[in-house]
């Protein structure tokens, strides 16, 4: 009873391209249909290993499914007559091309037999008129009140997403133009003392051993000397026992280095800061090179962080329209949950997977809108 009740919500989830079409007395007439998206071109495996075409060349508004019974209700007086139920091709590449839409050619199959199952049980319900059982009828009801608030809700979404991606042109200007330093990247050299760490003598280093090497380091650094030899010469010279880590830095942003050592960026390349004390070491580092991404490289990242706002805008206007008030006690809630989820953000990384600072707030917000397959349905399962 279950798995007939989730089938029924899952066919009615698809709206109207379920309904069946029949015909009293009509052979040549089709029904009018949507039109499919794909067809159903793949191969299907026959037991002794021959294949036929699924589809293949059957036209959209071609009957793949032809009921023939009596009619519901035959006019009074009238003699009882046949009517047919027809689905059409297109009609059965709709269902699936909803349901599931990058569906196999071995599940767009089973789903096109079950849906067939599905019309064929349904037509010989409807000749039983089990609709006016009541329990049915508040069943059908309620399922029908779930798909109009779904459809509804999912268009909803999907205007706020195409709205929002209309970005003008002068807005990304206007946001480039005033977060210029965020799309600033260069390569950078870093010398670096762990305050942490364990001798041959299995003693750890006073910190102010630790920072007078770190100034070393920076007078020689600042004298031309390279960056890789000074590194391991720390190393030696303090019996750090450990990998030496990288001393280059390539194309990093300025919001992708740890707080703090962003400041590089404000050198003059060939510069070398002073020593910067972060929490876990002592740190100099020398500004090789610098750019600025143009306007164009920089719009892939700040067109979806602009769309996002635009739809958070949007989603936040729609969350003022009304006042919603949830029983938390039934909800085992301490707070209201969210009604509106905000939209999604793709990407907006830099690179060797670093971010822009306007990426890293996107990113802390809360997730997303719905996807854009807006239907929560499955391939009907036979038994």
């Amino acid at each position: 009873m279950r798995s007939a009740r989730a089938s029924l919500f899952i066919l009615l989830c698809a709206g109207p391209v379920f309904a069946q079409r029949e015909q009293a007395g009509q052979d040549g007439q089709k029904p009018a249909t949507m039109l499919p998206r794909q067809g159903m071109t793949a191969p299907s495996a026959r037991p002794g290993g021959s294949e036929i075409a699924v589809a293949g060349n059957v036209p959209p508004d071609s009957p793949v499914l032809t009921l023939e019974g009596p009619c519901d209700q035959p006019r009074k007086g009238a003699r009882k007559s046949a009517c047919k139920s027809v689905v059409t091709r297109a009609e059965i590449d709709s269902v699936i091309n909803l349901v599931e839409p990058n569906a196999s050619p071995a599940a767009r199959r089973q789903l096109a037999i079950n849906y067939a199952r599905l019309v064929a049980a349904s037509t010989a319900a409807k000749r039983r008129h089990l609709e006016t059982d009541p329990a049915v009828a508040k069943q059908l009801l309620m399922q029908q009140k779930l798909v109009y608030m779904q459809v509804l809700a999912n268009t909803f979404y999907r205007q706020i997403e195409a709205e929002a991606s209309n970005v003008p042109i002068p807005e990304i200007e206007k946001f480039y133009s005033g977060h210029v330093r965020d799309f600033e990247r260069g390569e950078v050299g870093r010398l670096f003392v762990p305050k942490q760490i364990s001798t041959a003598s299995t003693q750890s280093l006073d910190a102010s051993i630790l920072k007078t090497k770190a100034e070393e380091l920076r007078v020689r650094a600042s004298a031309g000397e390279d960056f890789d030899q000074l590194q391991q010469a720390a190393y030696e010279d303090l019996g750090i026992k450990a990998a030496i880590p990288t001393t280059k830095l390539n194309m990093v942003r300025r919001t992708s280095l740890p707080v703090g050592e962003s400041t590089v960026f404000d050198l003059d390349p060939g510069q070398v800061t002073q020593v910067l004390d972060s929490p876990d070491a002592f740190v100099v580092l020398k500004l090789e090179s610098k750019k600025i991404l143009s306007l164009e490289d920089a719009k892939p990242e700040i067109a979806p962080f602009l769309q996002r706002e635009r739809a958070q805008r949007e989603i936040g206007d729609a969350t003022e329209s009304g006042k919603t008030q949830f029983n938390l006690q039934y909800f085992g809630l301490q707070s209201a949950p969210e009604l509106f989820p905000p939209p999604q953000v793709t990407g907006l990384a830099g690179e060797r997977g670093t971010q822009s600072d306007f990426a890293q707030r996107a990113g802390a917000r809360r997730p997303m809108m719905p996807r854009r397959r807006e239907v929560t349905i499955s391939p009907l399962r036979p038994r």
